[in-house]
């Protein structure tokens, strides 16, 4: 997807059905929302939540004891570096000045979505094919990227395939 001169990104429209399922307050004709984190805790893009994910966490959130250490790590990331956005009636979102100097994102350049089971990323396309190489490099000699993935996610005890 590439940033047109306004700063406006197009969702995929797989991600929108989910935000709009995932929202409490979407009806038809009426914009989806979701929520992008930009903290300095995300290496090179943005972590994007449905209204619902984000809510989850922010109860969880609500629980802990505002005065602890870790909590006010996670309060930080979760709520203090997040930017609420809606997707307009063309499937389109402004992407915020803090999530674009977060990714280094200029006008007229490609950013790549990525769903991540309940969140989705994005990256800036040419940081994101750099961390893909980079993790490679990571993973070394013994890593074969063309192995079956089954095989890489269960070892031995991959299921038996019909």
């Amino acid at each position: 997807m590439k940033v047109d001169s306004k700063y406006r990104l197009s969702v995929p429209v797989d991600f929108r059905r989910v935000l709009e399922k995932q929202d409490p307050e979407w009806t038809a004709g009426k914009p989806a929302r979701m929520v992008l984190l930009y903290g300095p805790r995300l290496d090179g893009h943005v972590e994007g939540y449905s209204i619902d994910s984000i809510a989850e966490i922010q109860t969880a959130l609500s629980t802990r004891p505002k005065a602890d250490a870790k909590s006010k790590a996670l309060r930080n990331h979760y709520i203090h570096m997040a930017a609420q956005v809606t997707v307009d009636d063309t499937g389109r979102i402004v992407v915020p000045a803090k999530v674009r100097d977060k990714l280094g994102l200029g006008k007229d350049e490609y950013v790549t979505f990525l769903g991540d089971l309940k969140t989705f990323q994005l990256w800036r396309r040419d940081d994101y094919q750099s961390a893909i190489a980079a993790e490679e490099d990571v993973l070394g000699d013994d890593f074969d990227p063309d192995a079956e993935m089954d095989a890489l996610l269960y070892g031995d005890t991959a299921p038996e395939v019909l």
